[in-house]
């Protein structure tokens, strides 16, 4: 016999209702909280080359463009997004190993710390393109940066982050172009002097793979001072035509150049470019190429060892002596120095002709000069030029003067008195001796004196011939000189002029030269010498007093 049931009726209709609302529940979506703890993407890296046609045989730069177009891939908060798109610690780098060319890479890796999504960074590498054939090139260039994939984070968890390293290569297409290119492959020693000008030359090669027709080759200079081209018309362009220029054909070019005297020392940069039509007979232009043109100072010269002669108030061949020294770095040729107008003196020979001079040489000169009785005597200032050809021929001068001070010395006769000999009595005459000494430094020729006197002497016979005088030789000059009866006994003042050649054929006279004559007591016992008035008058009365006697 069974046991009735305890189970409640109630208690199982709950049941059932809960069970119906459990499946119920288990229909209806639950929200997708894990998806939203989660944020994962990456960096989208590509490079670009802006301008990617280079020449051959150039040194030539690879301007790269690095962008991060960077991908979501599970999204979240705005700050998460950007950290998983953005690339870190980037290191660029061509691969020269892997270029099937003759181009040599001059640029390491490049480092970018970081690069955000949405951004460019450009880069530059320098190359070398050797005799690559015209056509098309791959670069490869290999990129590595550091990332993070993914990062997991919530209300009540730690955010996790998941890092990656990522390495690729891609690759820039370069094109070497077909057509004409140039280089410097020769230059001369191209050097001139600071207000010199000389020779500027070069050897200009085109180095590209197709010939340059109708070629003109301009150079410029930028610097104050140099100039191509004559001083007097300077220019700072110039230009020669080549008609044409075939691949590996080297041609010479050579034109005037000149820098003034207020240039330094150093050297200067001279652009060269070349103009030539294509084969489409359009015009282009070659890229900038760029020497060089040296500047040495300023040639210069000093005067040593000055020395004069007669260098003194009214002498008309007073003398300069002297050395003139290459104190330059350069020879220079056919050099005349050259002594410059001053204002009261007359230059009688104001150039010396010393030839050729290497650095450091000396070669001596002269110069003579007139100066006038009216000129001072002292210090004085006087200016000396100097006047060369340089290398090419042409003729130049130095812009500054060479001073010195010399000093002029108060005006001085040839001649001296330096003896007198007489025994010229009151009332008698007799031979008149002057001793006359010559004080020049050059021989004389044709000299004569001459004799002033007055009361009471004077000279019957007022001329004497000397003929040729040597230097500090002495003459004697002898004149025929009277004394009146009522001369005293003492020196009465006359003077000597001398008349003389010179050796350049000038006939100059002397100063008037002091002589003092003595007159002397008669030494005879005779009848003392009387007056003429008086002894007429004693006559008279010796003859009237005999007349009366006779009487």
């Amino acid at each position: 016999m069974s046991r009735p049931s305890t189970q409640s009726p109630i208690s199982s209709r709950h049941a059932t209702i809960l069970i119906a609302v459990l499946v119920a529940l288990s229909t209806i979506p639950l929200p997708a909280t894990a998806a939203e703890d989660l944020v994962t993407g990456e960096p989208e890296i590509s490079i670009s080359s802006p301008d990617a046609t280079f020449e051959a045989s150039s040194s030539q730069t690879l301007s790269l463009s690095v962008t991060n177009d960077g991908e979501i891939r599970t999204g979240g908060e705005p700050g998460y997004e950007q950290e998983v798109q953005t690339a870190r610690n980037m290191r660029i780098e061509v691969l020269e190993d892997r270029i099937d060319a003759p181009i040599d890479v001059k640029t390491g890796s490049q480092i970018v710390s970081r690069l955000a999504s949405g951004g460019t960074v450009p880069l530059q590498y320098q190359l070398e393109i050797g005799d690559a054939k015209p056509g098309t090139y791959r670069i490869p260039v290999k990129i590595s940066y550091e990332h993070t994939r993914a990062i997991t984070y919530g209300p009540y968890r730690d955010t996790e982050r998941t890092r990656s390293q990522q390495d690729e290569i891609q690759y820039i297409t370069i094109t070497i172009e077909d057509k004409p290119q140039f280089s410097i492959v020769e230059t001369d020693t191209n050097a001139v002097h600071a207000g010199d000008n000389g020779e500027f030359a070069l050897s200009i090669k085109n180095t590209g793979t197709r010939e340059a027709t109708d070629t003109r080759v301009t150079l410029s200079t930028q610097t104050s001072g140099v100039y191509f081209g004559q001083g007097s018309s300077p220019s700072q362009t110039t230009s020669a035509y080549l008609s044409s220029l075939a691949p590996n054909e080297t041609r010479r070019i050579s034109t005037q150049v000149g820098a003034s005297t207020d240039v330094s020392a150093g050297t200067y940069p001279i652009a060269v470019t070349a103009e030539y039509e294509n084969v489409n007979g359009i015009p282009e232009t070659s890229d900038r190429l760029q020497t060089g043109l040296t500047i040495k100072s300023e040639r210069k010269f000093t005067l040593q060892g000055l020395s004069t002669t007669d260098f003194r108030v009214d002498e008309p061949e007073a003398t300069i002596q002297g050395e003139i020294v290459n104190a330059g770095s350069g020879t220079v040729r056919n050099a005349v120095v050259q002594m410059n107008q001053k204002q009261g003196i007359s230059i009688t020979n104001g150039e010396a002709a010393v030839g050729d001079l290497g650095p450091g040489e000396a070669a001596p000169v002269s110069f003579t000069v007139d100066i006038p009785a009216a000129a001072e005597p002292g210090s004085q200032s006087f200016s000396f030029t100097v006047e060369y050809e340089n290398a090419d021929g042409d003729v130049l001068t130095t812009s500054t003067p060479i001073r010195k001070s010399l000093q002029i010395g108060p005006e001085r006769d040839r001649f001296e008195v330096v003896g007198v000999n007489t025994s010229v009595a009151p009332g008698g005459s007799d031979t008149l001796t002057v001793d006359l000494r010559y004080t020049g430094s050059e021989p004389v020729e044709n000299a004569n004196a001459k004799l002033f006197t007055s009361d009471p002497l004077s000279a019957s016979d007022d001329g004497a011939y000397l003929g040729t005088i040597e230097p500090n030789e002495t003459v004697s000059a002898t004149f025929q000189v009277s004394a009146t009866g009522d001369a005293l006994n003492k020196s009465y003042s006359s003077s000597i002029e001398v008349r003389y050649d010179e050796q350049d054929g000038d006939t100059r006279f002397s100063g008037s030269l002091s002589v003092g004559v003595p007159v002397k007591e008669s030494s005879s016992g005779g009848i003392p010498f009387l007056p003429a008035g008086i002894l007429a008058g004693g006559i008279v009365l010796v003859g009237g007093f005999l007349v009366y006697r006779r009487r």
